[in-house]
């Protein structure tokens, strides 16, 4: 997010294993989601403010991304997507902040495919953990929230975690 938080005024870089940091998108709002598919072949990046998931080809060897298309598209009135994981399926896993849930969607088709309500108005992010990676761990927030809101939702500024039925990829390590 630019610091003056206007609409479009912020950028995407990389930080190469050579250390040096390089621009990959300009007209950013805010920076959110990141996720690769398994052969990491494909990025998926959230910009919230335009409420979609935008897939890229991506050159792992590079780090160079090109043809974004849009994978998923959050309804007005849903929420807007914030952090992501992707499963073992290669199904995006979504957090919406002021949506109540995080949502798993093919990213192929764009269906939302399972839901999971969560406490709290302001979910941030998820992410898959335990020994076996089938555990999502999910981050909410309560910054702005009023009195009354945050005695409406107890929880909210909590990390959750639940049993979703699938198991997570694992976290990529820098090689820098």
């Amino acid at each position: 997010m630019a610091l003056d938080k206007a609409p479009g005024n912020a950028n995407l870089y990389r930080l190469n294993r050579d250390h040096n940091i390089e621009h990959v998108l300009s007209g950013v709002t805010t920076s959110n989601g990141l996720a690769w598919d398994r052969e990491r072949a494909l990025m998926y990046y959230i910009d919230t403010k335009t409420k979609k998931v935008q897939a890229y080809d991506y050159d792992d060897g590079s780090g160079a991304i090109a043809n974004p298309r849009t994978a998923v598209t959050i309804a007005d009135g849903a929420g807007s997507p914030d952090g992501m994981t992707i499963d073992q399926e290669g199904m995006l896993w979504i957090a919406l902040f002021r949506g109540w849930r995080v949502i798993r969607v093919n990213p192929a088709t764009g269906e939302r495919l399972a839901e999971i309500a969560v406490p709290a108005s302001q979910v941030t992010s998820c992410t898959f953990g335990g020994s076996s990676l089938d555990e999502l761990y999910i981050t909410t927030a309560r910054t702005g929230l009023s009195e009354e809101a945050l005695k409406e939702q107890p929880h909210a500024g909590g990390i959750f975690r639940v049993q979703p039925g699938v198991s997570g990829m694992p976290s990529y390590t820098f090689y820098g």
